[in-house]
Order: structure tokens, then sequence, then C-alpha cells
């Protein structure tokens, strides 16, 4: 029960921070975020029964969540918006959330060595031109 319980509880802080990370701030608090996160938990706790990969479920979950609050409410401009999708998400989970590339890759369902040329990509198309 133990182990289920810290499981549990690693889970919740990486929806928590994914979810702070691609919504942000509203009116100054995480609020809206942190309703979502727990949204998010609920769905997790509830078809997390025969998933083997707990990990790549609770990043679909949540995506779908994070995803369906940006069509609903108004959008505040992103640095990462004009990157394509995989990448800005690579960036969200390495940067923001914390994951390693390996968590990443089994995240998103993909290679290790796909997550870190998508990374290097993402830096390049958003770091500054020269002047």
């Amino acid at each position: 029960m133990e182990t289920a319980s810290k499981l549990r509880d690693a889970v919740r802080v990486l929806v928590v921070r994914y979810c702070r990370a691609r919504i942000g701030r509203r009116s100054g608090t995480y609020d809206a975020a942190d309703a979502v996160a727990k949204n998010c938990c609920l769905a997790i706790v509830a078809g997390a029964g025969d998933v083997p990969a707990l990990l790549a479920f609770a990043y679909d979950v949540t995506r779908g969540h994070v995803d369906d609050f940006h069509r609903t409410a108004a959008e505040l401009p992103n640095p990462l918006s004009g990157l394509p999708g995989q990448q800005r998400e690579i960036m969200v989970l390495r940067s923001l959330v914390g994951l390693s590339a390996d968590d990443t890759a089994l995240a998103l369902g993909c290679s290790v060595q796909a997550v870190r040329l998508a990374q290097h990509r993402a830096m390049t198309a958003l770091r500054p031109a020269p002047a």
C-alpha cells in the first residue's frame, strides 16, 4: 500500500507541474491549473486499473484535459506556441515538468533519441537570431 501511495503522489506532482506549465497563472493564481490537475488525477485513478505504462496513460489524460481547457479559455501569449506540437510537448515535459529524456520518451511513446533531437530543434528555433 505504501508503494501505491508513493506512486500516486509522484504522478500527482507531475500532473500538477504539467498543468501549471501549460495553463499558467490566471488572475494571479494557479487555481484554474490546479482544478484541471485535480480532474486529471481523478480520471487517472479511475482508468489506471489495467494500464501497464502509468506515466504514458497519465500524460495522455492530462494532455487531453489541458487541451480541453485551452479550447475554452482565452489564450495568453506563450513563447512555445510557435513550435510544432511534439517539440512543444517535449519542451514542457523536459524543461518545465522536469522529466528525464527517458521518462519523456515513455510518456510520448517515442525513442529517447527522438526526444533529444526534437528538444535540440526546439531550442534552436527559440534562440534569438543574431543581430
